[in-house]
Protein backbone atom coordinates (compact mmCIF):
# COMPACT_ATOMS: atom_id res chain seq x y z
CA UNK A 1 0.00 0.00 0.00
CA UNK A 2 2.47 2.74 0.89
CA UNK A 3 4.86 1.71 -2.41
CA UNK A 4 1.18 2.32 -4.21
CA UNK A 5 1.10 5.76 -2.53
CA UNK A 6 4.64 6.09 -3.28
CA UNK A 7 4.24 5.64 -7.13
CA UNK A 8 1.52 7.31 -7.57
CA UNK A 9 3.35 10.88 -5.95
CA UNK A 10 6.52 10.22 -8.28
CA UNK A 11 4.28 9.88 -11.28
CA UNK A 12 2.11 12.88 -10.59
CA UNK A 13 5.39 14.69 -9.60
CA UNK A 14 6.96 13.43 -13.03
CA UNK A 15 3.50 14.65 -14.76
CA UNK A 16 3.49 18.23 -12.63
CA UNK A 17 7.37 18.66 -13.80
CA UNK A 18 6.53 17.41 -17.53
CA UNK A 19 4.09 20.03 -17.73
CA UNK A 20 5.82 22.89 -16.19
CA UNK A 21 8.63 22.13 -19.42
CA UNK A 22 6.34 22.23 -21.87
CA UNK A 23 5.00 25.40 -21.03
CA UNK A 24 5.18 27.44 -24.23
CA UNK A 25 6.18 31.31 -24.10
CA UNK A 26 5.30 34.60 -26.31
CA UNK A 27 7.18 37.32 -26.41
CA UNK A 28 4.93 40.55 -26.90
CA UNK A 29 7.28 43.10 -29.03
CA UNK A 30 5.02 46.40 -29.37
CA UNK A 31 5.06 49.90 -28.40
CA UNK A 32 5.35 50.42 -24.21
CA UNK A 33 5.79 54.38 -23.76
CA UNK A 34 3.08 56.67 -24.54
CA UNK A 35 2.71 57.85 -27.99
CA UNK A 36 1.40 61.36 -29.32
CA UNK A 37 -1.31 60.00 -31.36
CA UNK A 38 -2.59 57.73 -28.94
CA UNK A 39 -4.24 57.68 -25.95
CA UNK A 40 -2.99 57.63 -22.72
CA UNK A 41 -2.41 53.95 -21.69
CA UNK A 42 -3.83 52.91 -24.90
CA UNK A 43 -0.95 50.05 -25.74
CA UNK A 44 -1.46 48.39 -21.87
CA UNK A 45 -4.78 48.12 -23.06
CA UNK A 46 -4.29 46.64 -26.28
CA UNK A 47 -1.39 44.35 -24.10
CA UNK A 48 -4.38 43.36 -21.34
CA UNK A 49 -7.15 43.04 -23.32
CA UNK A 50 -5.92 41.93 -26.83
CA UNK A 51 -2.82 40.17 -26.78
CA UNK A 52 -2.33 38.70 -23.78
CA UNK A 53 -5.90 37.10 -23.74
CA UNK A 54 -5.22 35.74 -27.44
CA UNK A 55 -2.11 33.96 -26.44
CA UNK A 56 -3.94 32.51 -23.71
CA UNK A 57 -6.34 31.27 -25.70
CA UNK A 58 -3.30 29.37 -28.05
CA UNK A 59 -1.68 28.02 -24.84
CA UNK A 60 1.06 30.48 -24.50
CA UNK A 61 2.28 32.38 -21.55
CA UNK A 62 2.25 35.63 -22.57
CA UNK A 63 6.01 38.00 -21.71
CA UNK A 64 6.51 41.67 -22.42
CA UNK A 65 9.67 43.58 -21.78
CA UNK A 66 8.35 45.70 -18.86
CA UNK A 67 7.14 42.51 -16.88
CA UNK A 68 10.83 42.43 -15.42
CA UNK A 69 11.20 43.47 -12.10
CA UNK A 70 14.63 45.03 -12.35
CA UNK A 71 15.09 47.71 -14.48
CA UNK A 72 18.57 47.74 -15.06
CA UNK A 73 18.69 44.56 -16.14
CA UNK A 74 15.41 45.15 -19.11
CA UNK A 75 17.60 45.02 -22.27
CA UNK A 76 19.54 41.47 -21.48
CA UNK A 77 15.81 40.26 -20.51
CA UNK A 78 14.48 41.46 -24.17
CA UNK A 79 17.54 39.70 -25.84
CA UNK A 80 16.79 36.69 -23.96
CA UNK A 81 13.21 36.54 -24.64
CA UNK A 82 13.64 37.53 -28.44
CA UNK A 83 16.41 34.32 -28.82
CA UNK A 84 14.72 32.30 -26.79
CA UNK A 85 10.81 32.49 -26.58
CA UNK A 86 8.79 29.57 -28.32
CA UNK A 87 7.06 33.02 -30.40
CA UNK A 88 6.51 35.92 -31.08
CA UNK A 89 3.57 38.57 -31.17
CA UNK A 90 4.96 41.87 -33.05
CA UNK A 91 2.55 45.22 -33.19
CA UNK A 92 3.92 47.23 -35.92
CA UNK A 93 1.57 49.89 -34.83
CA UNK A 94 2.78 53.24 -34.68
CA UNK A 95 6.08 51.62 -36.44
CA UNK A 96 7.89 52.07 -33.18
CA UNK A 97 11.85 51.93 -33.93
CA UNK A 98 12.57 49.91 -30.63
CA UNK A 99 9.75 47.26 -32.13
CA UNK A 100 11.30 46.87 -36.21
CA UNK A 101 14.97 46.50 -33.91
CA UNK A 102 13.61 43.66 -31.54
CA UNK A 103 11.60 42.51 -34.75
CA UNK A 104 14.89 42.43 -36.85
CA UNK A 105 16.98 40.31 -34.14
CA UNK A 106 13.55 37.82 -34.14
CA UNK A 107 13.75 37.41 -38.00
CA UNK A 108 18.00 37.36 -37.92
CA UNK A 109 17.33 34.04 -35.98
CA UNK A 110 14.36 32.89 -38.44
CA UNK A 111 12.07 32.74 -35.57
CA UNK A 112 8.37 31.93 -35.54
CA UNK A 113 6.53 35.12 -35.04
CA UNK A 114 3.39 36.72 -36.00
CA UNK A 115 2.42 40.29 -36.94
CA UNK A 116 -0.43 42.44 -35.96
CA UNK A 117 -1.21 46.01 -36.49
CA UNK A 118 -3.94 48.51 -35.87
CA UNK A 119 -3.98 50.37 -39.68
CA UNK A 120 -3.54 53.41 -38.35
CA UNK A 121 0.19 53.27 -40.12
CA UNK A 122 1.44 51.69 -43.08
CA UNK A 123 2.96 48.68 -43.22
CA UNK A 124 6.57 49.03 -44.46
CA UNK A 125 7.41 48.19 -47.74
CA UNK A 126 10.35 45.23 -46.58
CA UNK A 127 7.40 42.98 -44.56
CA UNK A 128 4.63 44.09 -46.36
CA UNK A 129 4.39 40.56 -47.87
CA UNK A 130 3.97 38.50 -44.51
CA UNK A 131 0.44 38.14 -43.46
CA UNK A 132 -0.67 40.05 -40.35
CA UNK A 133 -3.57 40.41 -38.40
CA UNK A 134 -5.55 43.84 -38.37
CA UNK A 135 -7.02 44.48 -35.47
CA UNK A 136 -9.66 47.35 -34.59
CA UNK A 137 -7.54 50.39 -32.75
CA UNK A 138 -10.57 51.43 -30.77
CA UNK A 139 -10.72 48.54 -28.72
CA UNK A 140 -14.09 47.81 -29.11
CA UNK A 141 -15.65 44.51 -27.13
CA UNK A 142 -17.41 43.37 -29.84
CA UNK A 143 -14.54 43.91 -32.05
CA UNK A 144 -11.81 42.77 -29.72
CA UNK A 145 -13.53 39.27 -29.19
CA UNK A 146 -13.35 38.76 -33.13
CA UNK A 147 -9.82 40.04 -33.08
CA UNK A 148 -8.62 37.66 -30.57
CA UNK A 149 -9.66 34.27 -32.49
CA UNK A 150 -8.29 35.98 -35.50
CA UNK A 151 -4.85 36.38 -33.72
CA UNK A 152 -5.56 33.18 -31.48
CA UNK A 153 -5.61 31.47 -35.16
CA UNK A 154 -2.72 32.51 -36.15
CA UNK A 155 -0.83 31.92 -33.15
CA UNK A 156 -1.77 28.20 -33.61
CA UNK A 157 -1.48 28.53 -37.28
CA UNK A 158 2.66 29.39 -37.24
CA UNK A 159 3.42 27.16 -34.00
CA UNK A 160 1.88 23.80 -36.07
CA UNK A 161 3.82 24.80 -38.84
CA UNK A 162 6.97 23.02 -39.98
CA UNK A 163 10.72 24.71 -39.00
CA UNK A 164 11.43 24.91 -42.36
CA UNK A 165 8.56 27.17 -42.96
CA UNK A 166 9.25 30.64 -44.07
CA UNK A 167 9.26 32.98 -40.45
CA UNK A 168 11.53 35.65 -41.90
CA UNK A 169 13.29 37.06 -44.59
CA UNK A 170 16.48 35.55 -43.65
CA UNK A 171 14.75 32.03 -44.66
CA UNK A 172 13.16 33.84 -47.89
CA UNK A 173 16.18 34.83 -49.11
CA UNK A 174 17.82 30.93 -47.88
CA UNK A 175 20.32 32.97 -45.67
CA UNK A 176 22.21 30.88 -43.06
CA UNK A 177 20.24 32.52 -39.47
CA UNK A 178 22.34 33.55 -36.77
CA UNK A 179 23.10 31.71 -34.34
CA UNK A 180 24.30 31.97 -30.59
CA UNK A 181 27.09 29.22 -29.89
CA UNK A 182 27.24 27.56 -26.09
CA UNK A 183 30.58 28.91 -23.96
CA UNK A 184 32.01 26.60 -21.50
CA UNK A 185 33.45 28.97 -18.59
CA UNK A 186 36.21 28.14 -16.45
CA UNK A 187 36.16 27.92 -12.91
CA UNK A 188 37.69 31.54 -12.59
CA UNK A 189 34.66 33.04 -15.00
CA UNK A 190 32.05 30.42 -13.04
CA UNK A 191 32.79 32.48 -10.09
CA UNK A 192 32.80 35.86 -11.79
CA UNK A 193 29.27 35.38 -13.27
CA UNK A 194 27.67 33.98 -9.76
CA UNK A 195 28.84 36.84 -8.23
CA UNK A 196 27.43 39.62 -10.47
CA UNK A 197 24.27 37.61 -10.34
CA UNK A 198 24.23 37.94 -6.81
CA UNK A 199 24.62 41.55 -7.17
CA UNK A 200 22.33 41.78 -9.52
CA UNK A 201 19.32 40.08 -7.29
CA UNK A 202 20.91 42.11 -4.37
CA UNK A 203 20.01 45.24 -6.51
CA UNK A 204 16.58 44.46 -7.44
CA UNK A 205 16.13 43.79 -3.80
CA UNK A 206 17.37 46.39 -2.85
CA UNK A 207 15.11 48.83 -5.38
CA UNK A 208 12.02 46.97 -4.19
CA UNK A 209 12.54 48.10 -0.90
CA UNK A 210 13.24 51.60 -1.57
CA UNK A 211 10.10 51.11 -3.40
CA UNK A 212 8.27 50.38 -0.58
CA UNK A 213 9.75 52.58 1.75
CA UNK A 214 7.97 55.20 -0.49
CA UNK A 215 5.19 53.79 -0.97
CA UNK A 216 4.75 54.05 2.96
CA UNK A 217 6.01 57.29 3.79
CA UNK A 218 3.28 58.76 1.48
CA UNK A 219 1.08 56.59 3.14
CA UNK A 220 2.13 57.58 6.64
CA UNK A 221 1.84 61.51 5.27
CA UNK A 222 -1.71 60.96 4.44
CA UNK A 223 -2.75 59.37 6.99
CA UNK A 224 -1.60 61.84 9.49
CA UNK A 225 -3.94 64.40 7.35
CA UNK A 226 -6.92 62.02 7.72
CA UNK A 227 -8.89 63.27 10.59
CA UNK A 228 -11.42 60.36 11.17
CA UNK A 229 -11.04 56.75 11.34
CA UNK A 230 -13.22 56.43 8.00
CA UNK A 231 -11.12 58.82 6.18
CA UNK A 232 -7.79 57.35 7.31
CA UNK A 233 -8.84 54.08 5.72
CA UNK A 234 -10.05 55.46 2.87
CA UNK A 235 -6.75 57.11 2.24
CA UNK A 236 -4.48 54.75 3.60
CA UNK A 237 -6.46 52.15 0.76
CA UNK A 238 -5.85 55.14 -2.22
CA UNK A 239 -2.36 54.93 -1.21
CA UNK A 240 -1.66 51.70 -3.08
CA UNK A 241 -0.68 50.25 0.25
CA UNK A 242 -3.09 46.87 1.16
CA UNK A 243 -3.69 46.24 5.04
CA UNK A 244 -2.25 42.92 6.45
CA UNK A 245 0.53 43.15 3.48
CA UNK A 246 3.04 40.68 4.94
CA UNK A 247 5.98 42.44 3.17
CA UNK A 248 5.34 45.35 4.50
CA UNK A 249 4.79 44.12 8.40
CA UNK A 250 7.77 42.58 8.56
CA UNK A 251 8.95 45.84 8.40
CA UNK A 252 6.59 48.23 9.80
CA UNK A 253 2.88 47.49 11.35
CA UNK A 254 0.74 50.54 10.85
CA UNK A 255 -2.44 50.30 12.94
CA UNK A 256 -5.22 53.09 13.75
CA UNK A 257 -6.87 53.58 17.31
CA UNK A 258 -11.09 54.13 17.87
CA UNK A 259 -10.36 57.69 17.24
CA UNK A 260 -7.84 57.50 14.08
CA UNK A 261 -4.44 58.04 15.41
CA UNK A 262 -1.83 56.28 13.57
CA UNK A 263 -0.21 53.60 15.83
CA UNK A 264 3.43 53.10 14.09
CA UNK A 265 5.16 49.70 15.34
CA UNK A 266 8.53 49.25 13.51
CA UNK A 267 10.47 46.06 12.62
CA UNK A 268 13.97 46.29 11.31
CA UNK A 269 13.84 43.29 9.31
CA UNK A 270 11.99 42.28 5.53
CA UNK A 271 10.98 39.17 5.14
CA UNK A 272 12.98 37.08 2.34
Amino acid sequence: MGTTKKNATEVNATVSVEQETKEKKCFAIMPIAEHPDYENGHFSRVYNHLIKPACEKAGFKVVRADDAKASHMIMFDILKNIVECDMAICDLSSKNANVFYELGLRQAFNKKTILITDGRTNTPFDISGFRYVKYDHSLRIDSVLNDIDEICAMLSETDEASEDDVNSIVKLLKIQPANIEGVQLNEQDSLIFTMIKQLDEKMTRIERFQKKDRNLGHALNVLKGSPTLSESIAAFGKSGIKWGDEEIINKTVYSLDENGNLIESVINTYKE
